[in-house]
């Protein structure tokens, strides 16, 4: 029973048609068959297209499937079996290809799944190593990656390095270097050296299955765009209507009205708009680029406005230490070991990055004594004998330490830009760690990029001072920010640009939970791929690399998309009005009208099929 069903859906049910058809015409044609064969098979091979047109009547929309219906019934009428008979195979071929191009979407998601590998081994500690199933991996568990393994779960390299190949992903098939700190993703296979790495996402949380499931999705989303033939039929119908009667009251010739109904069926562009839109998403999704949907990619290509939060998205969003200042009597080596070693158990994100920077100079860093951590303080230790406060400036002088800042050497205005992590030794203050937010190396190339293909405002958003939102945006070219955000205060941000240009089309591009309302909001909002769940799930595009220069390349993809799409409507216009004035002619009768429409179906396709070459 089941084989029986799955006959009657497409393609199968396609391949029956053509198969039917053609049997039909060589016992029609060649064997001089009754009529009634080929009338038959129209009637089942036009049954599809009868079901698709009353859906659409049921909607009060007109759509392709309704133009190609009236091409079908106005064969019948006028007795033109055999040209019936042609549009029924055309659109059964139109099947096919529409089949085949959802079957690609779908072997891009099993190649994705097969990507992710089965096994995993996690350090369970003092020197015990488990292998188990991906499945069993849970966050924070540490996982050994060795040479030629491919990385189970997304985490952040605690300890070794390695060279990843991440063409998987992000489409660069240069490898990646990978050190203590940074991330990985899951699929990535380590060509060389070995890793470990605490789980940071696992199971349907990783990069993996999250590109996975965010393709399925994109290919299930029916693009608005995909409808533009749908409209165009809404108008071009009534107009072939119109032409006909009048054709017909004018010469009252059947064959030649006949002829122009056969002309105008339209179902070449049932198939190349959304052959045009599978190409451009696969296309964004070798670059590592997820868009929800061809009528997402279509706005991108309209995009005038892009508002940016800062961190994390022109910023790395971890703060290093960018600068040590050491007050007399100290030196640098001696204040870098000891906070080095202070700093080595802290949770916080810059005692870990005063960690990091230490073992950038010193290979062994010893443990600290009778170590104490207060959140949102600092952090109080004896190392080497020696006793060590790191942390705020309120922090120091509740521990009765004097603090002799701002730095004279420094300037007032330089500290203004950074957050301080002041550290003392033995009661006394022996100088201060600058921390700050380094902007990510393309971020100034990507501004740069989207300000050429036409990006007329560029405004980045930040929660930080005017000082340090200042220097960030010198650094990257940017003219126009904010500082001060908070992130309520985003949305209103994002409706504001909204209503100061009604003519643009704004893009906002963020990462973080608060960022979600605002990327829901805006025309087209983009998400690094890194963020939060709830952001990507607000988002219309995804970057999963965390490479903003991804985004001007998708506008470029998005209006070259268009580009080809306006050219599919052309060629059938064109392809047209060159029927009806062979028809008119005299030329063409209803059977060479029926080749000529099968003939020029395929000129769009070609056009649409451009885009599966990558530029």
């Amino acid at each position: 029973m089941h084989e029986i069903q799955s006959l009657f859906h497409a393609p199968k049910r396609s391949y029956l048609i053509i198969i039917v058809a053609l049997l039909a015409l060589v016992l029609v044609e060649a064997l001089s068959a009754p009529v009634w064969v080929e009338l038959l098979a129209v009637l089942l091979g036009g049954l599809p297209v009868f079901v698709a047109s009353v859906r659409s009547a049921i909607r009060r929309r007109i759509s392709i499937e309704t133009f190609n219906l009236f091409a079908i019934c106005a064969a019948l009428l006028m007795s033109e079996y055999t040209s019936a008979l042609f549009i029924v195979m055309m659109l059964a071929c139109a099947d096919i290809l529409e089949a085949y191009t959802e079957a690609r979407a779908h072997r891009a998601i099993e190649e994705l799944i097969k990507l992710k590998p089965q096994k995993a081994t996690v350090d369970t500690g003092g020197g015990m190593l488990r292998e188990c199933v991906v499945g069993e991996v849970l966050l924070d568990d540490i996982v050994l990656i060795r040479q030629g393994e491919q990385v189970p779960v997304d985490g952040i390299v605690i300890s070794g390095e390695a060279s990843c190949n991440e063409s998987s992903v992000t489409g660069e098939s240069v490898p990646v270097e990978k050190r203590e700190g940074d991330k990985v993703m899951s699929g990535t296979l380590n060509e060389n050296g070995m890793m470990r790495v605490r789980a940071t996402a696992v199971g349907k949380d990783s990069t993996i299955e999250r590109m996975a499931s965010l393709i399925e999705e994109a290919a299930k989303n029916k693009s608005q765009v995909e409808r533009v033939a749908d409209k165009f039929a809404g108008i071009f119908l009534p107009v072939v209507a119109l032409l006909g009667i009048g054709t017909y009251l004018v010469t009252k010739n059947v064959s030649m009205v006949t002829a122009l109904f056969l002309v105008a069926c339209a179902d070449d562009m049932a198939v190349a708009i959304p052959l045009a839109m599978t190409a451009a998403l696969g296309q964004a999704a070798k670059r590592g680029v997820i868009v929800k949907g061809g009528s997402r990619l279509y706005s991108a290509a309209d995009i005038t406005t892009v508002l940016l939060d800062k961190t994390g998205t022109l910023t790395y969003g971890k703060l290093d230490v960018e600068k040590i200042e050491v007050l007399d009597g100290f030196n640098e080596q001696t204040l870098l070991q000891l906070a080095g070693s202070a700093e080595k158990f802290s949770a916080q994100p810059m005692g870990r990055a005063i960690f990091a920077r230490a073992l950038q100079d010193f290979t062994i860093i010893a443990d600290p004594v009778d170590f104490k951590e207060i959140k949102g303080g600092g952090v109080s230790a004896l190392c080497d004998g020696r006793k060590v406060l790191l942390g705020t400036k309120v922090f120091l002088e509740e521990n009765g330490v004097e603090l002799l800042l701002p730095n004279p050497r420094l300037g007032q205005g330089r500290w203004q830009e950074a957050t301080l992590v002041h550290i003392a030794i033995d009661g006394a203050q022996a100088g201060s760690f600058r921390m700050a937010d380094s902007a990510r190396p393309e971020a100034a190339e990507s501004i740069g990029a989207m300000l050429r293909v036409g990006v007329r405002r560029i405004v980045m958003l930040t929660g930080d001072t005017e000082a340090v939102a200042g220097k960030i945006a010198s650094q990257l070219g940017i003219e126009e920010y904010r500082a001060h955000v908070k992130p309520e205060e985003k949305l209103r941000e994002v409706e504001r640009l909204m209503l100061s240009g009604k003519k643009e089309k704004l893009a906002v591009v963020g990462d973080g939970i608060n960022d979600a309302p605002a990327l829901a909001r805006a025309d087209v909002g983009v998400a690094m791929g890194g963020g939060m769940a709830v952001s990507l799930e607000a988002a219309d595009i995804i970057i999963l690399t965390d490479n903003l220069m991804r985004l001007p390349e998708i506008i470029l993809l998005g209006r070259r998309t268009k580009s080809v799409i306006r050219g599919d409507v052309v060629i059938w216009v064109v392809s047209n009005l060159l029927g009806f004035a062979l028809v008119f002619a005299g030329v063409m009768g209803p059977a060479a009208a029926a080749f000529y429409n099968f003939a020029t179906d395929f000129f769009p396709l070609f056009n649409s099929a451009r885009l599966f070459r990558r530029n």
